[in-house]
């Protein structure tokens, strides 16, 4: 039997979906239906519309203020995808290519300005530092983060601090100087991988890789290893950028599911 091909409209709309909810991670506190078109640049309508469904599928929340929230239905998506997505596959992969335990390996998921931490295979040294999963951290200032803006168009990245810092109201954020961003990210795609030199803490050192999973070159997955500083040598640099770079190939080898 032939399957129905697909309406023109649907496509976007579910990307515009995304948007919203992306949008929304970014925003703790919630948004207004103003805030959400205005950042997007959408008509109201249309964002509404956007939003009323979310709610009926229990992935967005509004509340008595009228603002819009991430919904609990976010949580049931998420703990698929923790049982059986990339981050089952990272832990896998990490048990064939990392040959000790030493230091943390993680997997890490950017949202707009933001990354998030999905899995990890921590470390065993004494001094080893370890995440706890759904962790946030902000983008600019972390290896995976880095990482992950590193395949982003120069103009996307401008956008993406415009609309989060507009759209963010949380006290003592501190947004960074893009053009000085920008540059690093050049030096990141350079040289292919991400430095986090003390950004994220005090005597921590860390390098990222983006994982590339799509045709686009623009990805949000990466992984990175967290190095005591004090330990490192330029031996111990090049042992754990070969490794990070085997574990960025090997997830990025993974096949996007098609009908």
């Amino acid at each position: 039997m032939a399957v129905p091909r697909e309406s023109s409209a649907i496509v976007p709309s579910v990307a515009r979906a995304v948007r919203v909810l992306e949008l929304l991670g970014s925003a703790p506190d919630g948004l207004s239906l103003t805030e959400v078109a205005r950042a997007l640049e959408m008509p109201p309508s249309s964002a509404l519309a956007i939003c009323t469904t979310l709610r009926q599928e229990r992935l967005v929340t509004r509340t008595r203020e009228r603002r819009y929230t991430l919904g609990p239905g976010i949580l049931g998506l998420a703990d698929k995808y923790m049982r059986g997505g990339l981050p089952s596959f990272f832990m896998r992969v990490c048990r064939d290519v990392l040959p000790d335990n030493r230091e943390t390996v993680v997997l890490a998921v950017r949202e707009w300005h933001e990354v998030v931490y999905v899995a990890q295979r921590p470390g065993n040294r004494p001094l080893a530092v370890n995440y706890h999963l759904g962790m946030r951290l902000p983008a600019h200032t972390t290896a995976s983060g880095k990482a992950s803006l590193s395949t982003v168009p120069d103009g996307e990245v401008r956008k993406i601090y415009t609309v989060a810092s507009s759209a963010t109201a949380r006290d003592g954020v501190q947004w960074p100087d893009v053009d000085a961003l920008i540059e690093d990210l050049h030096e990141t795609r350079r040289r292919g991988y991400a430095i986090d030199d003390e950004q994220t803490a005090p005597g921590m050192v860390c390098l990222g890789v983006p994982i590339s999973m799509t045709d686009s070159g623009a990805t949000t997955a990466a992984v990175a290893v967290s190095l005591v500083k004090s330990t490192v040598t330029d031996q111990v640099l090049a042992e754990y950028l070969t490794l990070i770079r085997t574990l960025a190939d090997a997830l990025s080898s993974i096949e996007p599911a098609t009908d």
